[in-house]
């Protein structure tokens, strides 16, 4: 089953924009886990940052999953029953693979 022609224009901009976003955000994490002298000692912040640039990281490679999506023209369609995604859904979350119901 395809998606519907057209579906995810509003969110693939939604979605390149929060790609950019989210990249220079990793890029401040991961300098920010990383730039400890080599005389301080170890700081709490680095592994918080760490963590986070982990989060940023998998919020990243859905994104790019999304997009992939979009490209293949199966945007809109739960990944687990194949049915549409509600354009609700999407536009609050436009990186979903899941219907309301099947992520629950």
């Amino acid at each position: 089953m395809k998606a519907t022609s057209g579906l995810g224009w509003r969110q693939q901009s939604q979605l390149i924009e929060e790609r950019r976003r989210l990249r220079s955000l990793f890029e401040k994490l991961r300098d920010a886990a990383t730039s400890r002298g080599d005389y301080e000692p170890h700081d709490v912040t680095d592994d918080a940052a760490a963590i986070q640039a982990d989060v940023v990281e998998a919020r990243l490679t859905a994104i790019d999953c999304a997009l992939a999506r979009i490209k293949s023209g199966v945007y809109g369609l739960c990944g687990t029953c194949g049915g549409a995604i509600a354009q609700a859904r999407l536009n609050a979350l436009p990186a979903t693979t899941a219907c309301r119901e099947c992520a629950r």
